[in-house]
């Protein structure tokens, strides 16, 4: 093997690793900016089709993976938070702006890689706003991700000219088989996106023509959902169903482009690539081959985005028609509330208000019951699934809120008045509780188990103990609400210092193991008294919608 050889590998090899690792800083460096509200996004901003393709793009425009935005809305699917048509709107989006990293890597910025680097790395660690040192991980992203580029280029340039380079690019020149080629290597890089900046960066060299780029680019797109496919097998029906329209929108997007590729031609150039060649030339001004790539990458999405968009209510029917719905599908939201009662019959519509909540009270009641087993526990996925409940939870709640509002603004009688203003209290206590599971006690039950330390035996029987006086108690003041036990509720009511009092009993006990040295006291000492906070804090919440319950008419 001579030397030139083994230095193209190394370059391509180091390219391609660098490439990778490119897209995942970006990636990463992104979620730390808003990776924590990707997921109240993508469901508060699907109520219509254009909002929820909007969405999509935005969400991958930031953080440049389609699979990743996809995963998150199956995952909302899955849950019942989003229903298959606003997946679907979702899913288009994503593949627009999952297209951008090719339209930035087509600017030829791979001579000021190093440049863009050091200005990256300035702003990441020379400077101390949280804001700009994220800014600066994302430029630091790119410009490695140019300098991984230049690499590649740099390595592949002598085997343009190799025949058995050529001879082998030939077998390619077909669409069908470089759309199946662009599928394998998506397999194996796991990123579109990766691949398309490898093509682009290969076909400047000019190892690839632009036809043989663009089969391997529409064969990436198909690729990216292999992965989605093999993570869905242990999902609910819907969220299989999410993932079937996943292939399908790919697939139909191939066969939209398909024929113009080589069957429907002019001097014997597929109509496509003479339409991208002027498109191109038109509002870019240029002829540049990676530029006419990112084009036709980007305009596939588009098209079969604008094609697609206004039939999803009938492709909706399609999927349901391929993959039938079951009954045991309901979506979670609510199930009782109906506008129309707030104009005809405000009363009745307080009564729906009231069931609604009840509803929602039993989650919140299983939240709290199941918060247990993550003290329990060294699995982190426990404190994890008990946390996904509370944003079900709040998504349950902002849907009734605007409700029962809405009900106030009406002529209401006396009793309808304080009524509601007493259902938007208790809905806003049974969020706090939810709030306080999810954002305190999971969060110290996820630092728990990483920590690998556990707890004596008497601290989690106490800790056992507080959480069962809490779930009693809210169990109780459900069923006065629902009852509208007044005398019931009172007696929650005032039972506030009980709570309190018991609390103080459970910390001098374990200051008590702490003074005999016990080991497991010490490494959680923190943890103990924070939960006994907690399960308090709900129990005084709980006292408090006890006293709402009492104040009704």
């Amino acid at each position: 093997m001579n030397n030139n050889l083994i230095m193209m590998i190394a370059g391509l090899a180091g390219g391609f690793a660098l490439l990778i690792f490119a897209m995942s800083y970006i990636n990463d460096s992104l979620q730390k900016a808003a990776g924590q509200q990707f997921r109240t996004i993508l469901a508060t901003l699907t109520a219509s089709r254009i909002k929820g393709a909007a969405t999509g793009f935005f969400l991958t425009s930031l953080n440049q993976s389609s699979t990743a935005t996809t995963f998150l809305a199956v995952g909302l699917v899955s849950g019942g938070m989003l229903t298959l048509l606003q997946f679907m709107t979702v899913s288009l989006g994503a593949s627009v702006g999952s297209t951008i990293t090719a339209q930035l890597i087509a600017f030829r910025l791979t001579d000021f890689a190093l440049l863009i680097i050091a200005f990256g790395y300035l702003l990441s660690y020379g400077t101390k706003g949280k804001k700009i040192s994220v800014v600066g991980d994302v430029i630091f992203g790119f410009g490695t991700l140019f300098f991984a580029m230049s690499l590649m280029m740099n390595a592949v340039a002598p085997i343009a000219k190799d025949h058995a380079f050529l001879s082998f690019m030939t077998r390619t020149e077909t669409p069908a088989l470089g759309i199946v080629a662009g599928v394998l290597i998506t397999l194996i890089m796991q990123s579109s996106g990766a691949v398309v900046g490898m093509v682009i960066a290969l076909a400047i060299a000019g190892a690839l023509t632009l036809q043989q780029s663009v089969y391997l680019a529409l064969g990436s797109q198909l690729g990216t959902v292999v992965t989605i496919v093999l993570a869905s097998f242990k999902l609910p029906r819907q969220a299989k169903r999410a993932v079937l329209w996943q292939i399908t929108q790919h697939l139909i997007a191939i066969i939209l482009i398909y024929p113009f590729l080589k069957i429907v031609s002019v001097s014997g150039e597929g109509v496509w690539f003479i339409f991208v060649k002027k498109f191109t030339r038109m509002f870019f001004f240029t002829e540049d081959i990676g530029r006419q790539i990112a084009m036709s990458h980007s305009l596939v999405a588009v098209f079969n985005a604008l094609l697609l968009l206004p039939l999803v209510k009938y492709l909706q029917r399609f999927m349901f028609f391929v993959y039938p719905f079951k009954n045991s599908e309901v979506a979670f939201g609510t199930v009782y509330i109906d506008v129309k009662k707030v104009e005809e019959d405000p009363h009745k519509a307080l009564e729906l208000s009231k069931s609604e909540i009840l509803r929602m009270g039993g989650f919140v009641s299983e939240m709290l019951t199941s918060s247990i087993k993550a003290f329990k526990t060294r699995d982190l996925d426990i404190p994890r699934s008990i946390s996904s409940k509370g944003f079900k939870i709040d998504m349950l709640a902002k849907e009734i809120t605007p409700y029962i509002v809405n009900i106030g603004k009406h002529t209401l009688e006396e009793k309808q008045a304080k009524d509601e203003v007493q259902l938007l209290y208790i809905l806003a206590d049974l969020g706090d509780i939810a709030s306080i599971i999810d954002r305190n006690l999971m969060f110290t039950a996820r630092k728990k188990i990483s920590s690998f330390s556990r707890f004596s035996d008497e601290g989690l029987d106490d800790i056992k103990a507080i959480h069962l006086s809490a779930v009693s108690n809210l169990e109780s003041a459900l069923t006065a609400f629902e009852t509208n036990d007044k005398n019931a509720a009172a007696e929650i009511a005032a039972s506030s210092h009980k709570y309190r009092e018991k609390e103080s009993e459970m910390r001098l006990k374990h200051i008590a193991r702490l003074r005999q040295n016990l080991k497991e006291s010490i490494e959680t000492s923190g943890f103990h008294m924070d939960i006994l906070e907690q399960y308090t804090r709900i129990n005084a919440i709980i006292c408090s919608m006890a006293g709402s319950v009492v104040d009704m008419s």
